[in-house]
């Protein structure tokens, strides 16, 4: 049926409120609703199902509190004096090694089913984007603090070990093998390091013990080939030699300030008078009877010398060996853990809340670009289509007297082949959904891993 359309040209040059009307918009909605729809049921079921399938991950963690020495420090001092933080960062970089992560790795099954297609380099930055090893806000609880003394809860220091990941079991076993490895490398560590200062001052002790020995038979020798025997007397003689020597230095300190009969300078005098006597009657002891007849041998040249370098010796060795008792205390304490520790105040355990994603935010975003993409595609096709599309586009070229509406009429082989296509394109669009999703699941790595190499990628 023809039916004859009436236009009244009312419409000025630049005038497009003709666009804005609701007749408007509902024709294009209808002519280009499959350009709206097709993008964006696509993005919405596709994103909605990932953001729904995303594995969750789960992190578990522990706490370890730096413990403070058991035995108080005026007693038994520490031979390991690193401060904590520093142990901490220490011992953050040796348990964090290639070798370490890839064993855990292989140990945990952490890149099962993916491994042969990334590199070791990417697995390791895999690992250690999951451990989190960071300072803890101190949370004792009665009974430890009941154990603690006051100046251990000041100073104590606590740090959390945890680590990331989709199976909340496997988070939870990675973060107490990190856990051990920590405890177990501070205690290799400290008893390491107290081993290796015993070890140094035990060689420093034995080095002194020789070379006193040594001087020991030079003096032994020098008393055989001389016949002297001043072994005692010698060593009176130089302690009154030094005495004499202070007493003649303040004498002359004292008379620059001080007149000849002054209490003091008398005082002085007479001591060192006395001194010099006895100095005298040593010398004279340390001279051999058979050497009387002359005119009073002194002790022989070099003896006095070597006199002093013993004293000296056995000055550095007493003072070593009261080191060498303190190290094997201290090296004692580390082998017994009673010095500053690391203890385990809370284990890692397996937990049922994940902390990624958000999956509210998830779905929030695939809503809000399929609606984007929908209309954003839509309006591109009407506004790219420039072929007249409604009888005022017609009206504006052709009188409106001679324009009539033919209706389309479709045969029955243009009908079953529309719904032929649109079936076929669903299904089409299910199979890929279904087997991107299970490629995300089952053969692709983690997102985030995959993401980071793709990234990689492009940048170079």
């Amino acid at each position: 049926m023809l039916e004859k359309q009436t236009y009244q040209d009312t419409n000025s040059d630049g005038d497009f409120s003709q666009f804005l009307t609701p007749s408007y918009f509902y024709e294009v909605v209808k002519r280009r609703i499959f350009y709206f729809l097709v993008p964006f049921l696509l993005i919405a079921v596709v994103g909605s199902l990932i953001a729904a399938m995303w594995p969750a991950r789960y992190l578990s963690k522990g706490t370890i509190l730096v413990e403070a020495q058991a035995i108080p420090s005026d007693m038994v001092r520490p031979t390991v004096a690193a401060l904590a933080n520093d142990r901490i960062q220490m011992i953050e970089q040796r348990i964090l090694t290639r070798d370490n992560l890839l064993t855990i790795a292989k140990k945990f099954q952490l890149s099962k089913g993916w491994q042969e297609r990334m590199s070791g380099t990417e697995i390791v930055d895999f690992i250690k984007a999951r451990i989190v090893i960071e300072p803890a806000e101190l949370k004792l609880k009665a009974s430890d603090m009941a154990k603690s003394q006051p100046s251990q809860k000041k100073d104590a220091v606590a740090f959390t070990v945890g680590f990331e990941y989709e199976r909340p079991q496997t988070a939870a076993l990675v973060a107490n093998e990190l856990v051990t490895m920590i405890l177990n490398e501070d205690v290799r560590l400290r008893t390491s390091d107290a081993t290796e200062t015993t070890r140094f001052i035990d060689q420093e002790v034995k080095r002194l013990e020789a070379q006193l020995g040594l001087i020991d038979n030079q003096i032994a020798e020098l008393k055989r080939r001389t016949g002297v025997s001043v072994a005692a007397d010698g060593q009176s003689r130089s302690s009154a030699s030094t005495d004499l020597d202070k007493l003649r230095q303040e004498l002359l300190f004292k008379s620059a300030t001080e007149s000849e009969s002054h209490p003091d300078i008398k005082a002085l005098k007479a001591k060192i008078a006395a001194l010099e006597k006895i100095t005298g009657v040593a010398q004279g002891a340390a001279t051999p009877a058979g050497a009387a007849q002359g005119a009073g041998a002194a002790t022989p040249v070099g003896f006095d010398t070597l006199i002093t370098q013993r004293k000296s010796t056995e000055d550095e060795l007493n003072k070593a060996t009261q080191k060498l008792s303190a190290a094997r205390l201290g090296e004692s304490l580390e082998r017994g853990q009673h010095s500053e520790r690391l203890e385990v105040i809370e284990q890692p355990t397996p937990t049922d809340k994940p902390v990624s994603p958000n999956r509210p935010k998830l779905f929030t975003l695939v809503f809000a670009l399929a609606l984007m993409a929908g209309g954003g595609l839509a309006g591109a096709a009407e506004m790219l289509n420039q072929s007249i599309r409604r009888s005022s586009d017609l009206f504006s070229l052709v009188d409106s007297h001679l324009v009539v509406t033919v209706p389309y009429i479709a045969t029955d082989r243009e009908v079953r082949g529309k719904k032929r296509s649109k079936i076929i394109t669903i299904v089409l669009s299910i199979v890929v959904v279904l087997g991107g999703i299970a490629a995300l699941l089952y053969v692709l790595p983690p997102l985030d891993l995959l993401f980071d190499k793709i990234m990689k990628t492009l940048v170079r």
